[in-house]
């Protein structure tokens, strides 16, 4: 993979841009659907979209071939998010809203800082020592590896939102 710096910032900032078009789209979704159908359907668009940029990660790859990836993934997690919020707070009593959302909000940070960290790690595991090709076929075998366990973890979390209730009849 060809690393830049300011290319790697561009796609982030192109994929954080369209944050608000995401979180709308989830918003309707769940008002028109239920909560447990859109972080399903957001799940799965996330998996695959997750999936998809371990084609875009080989050691001779550009940036641009993650974005279709990229572009997918963040949809999906756009709609996840705001069901994601809805179902934190859905059957929660009026004055302990802001309980439940503090829990929520703790919840989702030390999750992702673990999962980044274990994935990190995970994905880093073997490069010590290595230089030159070696290490850029390594790194990029570990980013791989880190999609494909992001992904896994994007189906897993599919089993919680399957509890949840459905839309009312």
């Amino acid at each position: 993979m060809q690393h830049t710096v300011i290319f790697g910032g561009a796609i982030g900032r192109g994929r954080d841009n369209h944050a608000a078009l995401r979180t709308q789209l989830g918003e309707r979704l769940a008002t028109r659907f239920s909560t447990r159908s859109t972080l399903v359907g957001g799940m799965i668009m996330g998996a695959a979209g997750t999936a998809l940029m371990v084609l875009g990660a080989p050691a001779d790859s550009s940036y641009l071939s993650l974005v279709p990836g990229l572009i997918i993934s963040g949809v999906g997690q756009g709609i996840v998010w705001t069901a994601m919020w809805i179902a934190a707070a859905s059957g929660v009593a009026h004055e302990e809203q802001g309980v439940a959302s503090g829990m929520a909000c703790t919840t989702l940070n030390i999750g992702n800082a673990i999962g980044m960290a274990t994935l990190i790690a995970i994905a880093n595991r073997h490069l010590g020592g290595l230089t030159g090709d070696a290490l850029k076929t390594a790194t990029a075998d570990g980013i791989q590896l880190a999609f494909w366990l992001t992904a896994a973890g994007i189906v897993i979390s599919l089993l919680a939102a399957m509890v949840l209730p459905g839309k009312p009849k």
